[in-house]
């Protein structure tokens, strides 16, 4: 049987809905998984800057908690975007005094979060709904 090209990236790893789990956290085994396609995780960050300045490191514990535990990205995966974010001027980092940086969106990235407001929060329900059928976290005894 033949499939075309794009038949083959989408059901390539079993996942027909279109949504890619990450490696070690998703239901079905198998290897690394994306989330967000190409350009979705800076809408998404911005977004979480809105709700208030962060860290990086609290950006992924922020999705991490958004997607029920069943999604943790990488610092290679989120640091990057927020370089990104700042050489577009959507986004500012302020250094804490304690070797981190805060970052927080400027005026342009929130006028840009405003502007795609509906697809910011088609992600964030994606990452909802993720959330409900992600199988419960092991309890630590």
């Amino acid at each position: 049987m033949t499939h075309d090209r794009s038949h083959r990236r989408r059901f390539a790893h079993g996942h027909g809905d279109g949504f890619h789990r990450p490696h070690g956290r998703h239901r079905h085994g198998g290897g690394p998984r994306r989330i967000f396609a190409g350009g979705e995780l800076p809408l998404v960050l911005l977004h979480l800057l809105a709700e208030a300045p962060r860290h990086g490191y609290d950006i992924i514990k922020a999705l991490e908690a958004r997607a029920g535990g069943a999604y943790a990205p990488s610092p290679g995966v989120i640091y990057p975007t927020l370089t990104l974010l700042e050489e577009q001027g959507l986004a500012t980092a302020t250094p804490d005094g304690a070797g981190r940086r805060r970052h927080a969106p400027t005026a342009e990235g929130l006028a840009h979060l405003a502007a795609n407001r509906e697809a910011a929060e088609a992600l964030l329900a994606r990452l909802d709904r993720h959330a409900e059928t992600a199988p419960p976290a092991p309890v630590l005894r």
